[in-house]
C-alpha cells in the first residue's frame, strides 16, 4: 500500500514520510505505526501542512463544488486513474485537492488518457461555472497544469490534431 502511495518519491521523500508517520504516532502515544499514520504523513509530505485558515462557509462550499467537479469528471472518465482522495482542507498553497493514483506505472501515455486528463483538470472550473454562473481564482493551478499538458501534447508529442482552437475536436 505504501509503495503505491509513494510513486515518484525519492529516498529523502520516503525518509521524510517515515519520520512524519513516527511523529504522528508518537503524538497519540502509539507504540507502532499504522496505515493511518502513513496516510497522515503522506498528505503532509505531498500536500503540505494543514493550514488553520478560517475559510467562511460560502468559500468552503465553492471549494467543495470545484473539487467535486474534478472528482465527478474523473469518475466518469473510463481511461483515467481512479480517484483516491478528495479534500477541502487547505494544505500548503491549495485550498482543496482531488487526488488520483495510478493503478500501474505508465511510461507511454496515449492520447485518450491525455484528453481525459485535460477534461479532469478543467472539471473543477466547469463545476463552478455551472453551479455559480461564474468562475474564481481557485482554478489557477489547474489552468497552469492544463496549459502545460496541452502544450506538451502539441509541441513534444505531435498531437495537435486532437486539440481544436478552443478545446477538443469532435474526434
Amino acid at each position: 500500500k505504501i509503495a503505491a502511495m509513494t510513486v515518484g518519491f525519492s529516498g529523502a521523500d520516503i525518509e521524510n514520510l517515515v519520520n512524519e508517520a513516527a511523529l504522528h504516532a508518537a503524538r497519540t502515544d502509539a507504540t507502532t505505526l499504522t496505515d493511518l499514520d502513513f496516510l497522515y504523513a503522506r498528505d503532509k509530505v505531498v500536500m503540505g501542512t494543514e493550514r488553520k485558515d478560517l475559510i467562511n462557509v460560502s468559500e468552503r462550499a465553492r471549494i467543495a463544488c470545484h473539487e467535486s467537479g474534478h472528482a465527478l469528471t474523473a469518475l466518469l472518465s473510463p481511461h483515467s486513474d481512479p480517484v483516491q482522495k478528495v479534500s477541502i482542507v487547505p494544505r500548503g498553497q491549495p485550498l482543496g485537492m482531488t487526488e488520483q493514483l495510478p493503478v500501474e506505472d505508465r511510461h507511454n501515455i496515449d492520447d485518450v488518457f491525455l484528453k481525459e486528463r485535460l477534461q479532469i483538470l478543467l472539471g473543477g472550473r466547469c463545476a463552478e461555472k455551472l453551479i455559480y454562473g461564474n468562475t474564481s481564482s481557485g482554478a489557477a493551478s489547474d489552468l497552469k497544469e492544463a496549459t502545460h499538458l496541452a502544450r506538451s501534447m502539441v509541441v513534444n508529442w505531435g498531437m495537435s490534431e486532437l486539440l481544436g482552437p478552443v478545446g477538443f475536436s469532435d474526434g
